[in-house]
């Protein structure tokens, strides 16, 4: 049998997006997959056409979560149809687009879902703030809620 793995990181990486952060009570809800392209770990996740349902970051729709780590799913996202978990409140890792602060408002841009400080032309996520601070884009804290 060949082998699969020959190579290993000496240190994992301390935050993957969509890992949630710690043990403080979070709300997390289960919502289906609409979108053909599906929605990665970490992103915005809005309101689908159905009740339950959930596509990735577009205009005038509601907003739902942020998408919660699977380790299970090979993709790093949910696919379409996929039943997956989305973090309403609590603290969850995702990426920056630029330099955030602690307590700086987190906003959405519409069209395509990046997470930024800058409120120009982007949806502001109700109750949510940076929970760590970033020299520039990269890996942070989000806390909702």
């Amino acid at each position: 049998m060949p082998a699969i793995q020959t190579t290993y990181n000496a240190q994992h990486a301390r935050w993957v997006e969509g890992m949630v952060l710690d043990m403080e009570p979070s709300v997390v809800v289960s919502r289906e997959c609409e979108d053909a392209e599906g929605i990665g770990f970490g992103k915005v996740a809005v309101q689908g056409t159905g009740d339950h349902q959930v596509v990735d970051s577009e205009a005038t729709v509601k907003f739902v979560g942020i998408a919660v780590l699977d380790a299970t799913k090979p993709n790093g996202k949910y696919e379409q149809y996929d039943t997956g978990a989305f973090m309403k409140k609590g603290v969850i890792v995702v990426q920056a687009s630029v330099a955030v602060a602690v307590g700086d408002p987190v906003y959405y841009v519409p069209a395509t879902g990046v997470l930024t400080n800058v409120s120009t032309s982007n949806t502001l996520i109700a109750g949510a703030q940076w929970d760590t601070s970033t020299a520039g884009a990269g890996l942070a804290a989000l806390r909702l809620g």
